[in-house]
């Protein structure tokens, strides 16, 4: 019987497992990108289309250009502060707590706006034009990047407090959380410039 207490996941080389996990965070990138595309061109398509003024129909409501703003705000935060985690690696738990509260602030948030829509018909519980859909498919967008990027958070700030981690690995996979966050970041924007435009 062996009296290593360690508890091994892999057999490779932590250089190998961090670029097999930094090539599937880039994998999933492309293909939300994709997707983000293809939400922003749908919204500017029906906003320009606005056949028989499907897009905010006659005495319909909207939310106000900040609102997208407020909702992505915490992305923004959270990327420029999982940045200094990246260069000032002593403080790493500190900052990943940080990160981790701007995202759970940014889900509430967005899950707060998703519950208090202003454009849904009360008594059929129909969206009120095209705005509305698109609207919620980009907040439906955001609250996604917020789970997925809440649990990474969660993740760094558990790793950080374990004493036995291996620190090329380690060093990979805050890399990798780099590129997930700078990328939600980016698409917040996107979307926020987009919902702008009522």
């Amino acid at each position: 019987m062996s009296s290593d207490t360690k508890f091994h996941v892999h057999h490779d080389a932590p250089e190998v497992i961090g670029r097999r996990e930094r090539l599937g965070v880039r994998l999933l990138i492309v293909a939300d990108g994709a997707f983000l595309f293809g939400m922003i061109f749908s919204y500017f398509y029906l906003r320009n289309l606005d056949q028989n003024g499907g897009w905010i129909p006659k005495g319909g409501h909207t939310f106000s250009a900040s609102s997208g703003w407020m909702a992505v705000l915490p992305l923004i935060v959270a990327a420029l502060i999982h940045k200094l985690a990246q260069r000032d690696p002593t403080h790493q738990g500190s900052f990943s707590l940080i990160t981790l509260a701007a995202y759970i602030y940014g889900g509430y948030y967005q899950l707060h706006q998703l519950a208090n829509m202003p454009f849904i018909n009360g008594e059929t519980g129909a969206f009120e034009g095209a705005y509305a859909s698109c609207w919620t498919v980009i907040a439906g967008a955001n609250m996604f990047h917020y789970f997925v990027a809440g649990f990474i958070a969660l993740g760094l700030v558990l790793r950080s407090r374990r004493a036995t981690v291996d620190p090329i690995l380690e060093s990979w996979r805050i890399r990798t959380a780099a590129s997930w966050f700078t990328w939600i970041a980016v698409s917040g924007i996107a979307c926020a410039i987009t919902t702008s435009f009522i």
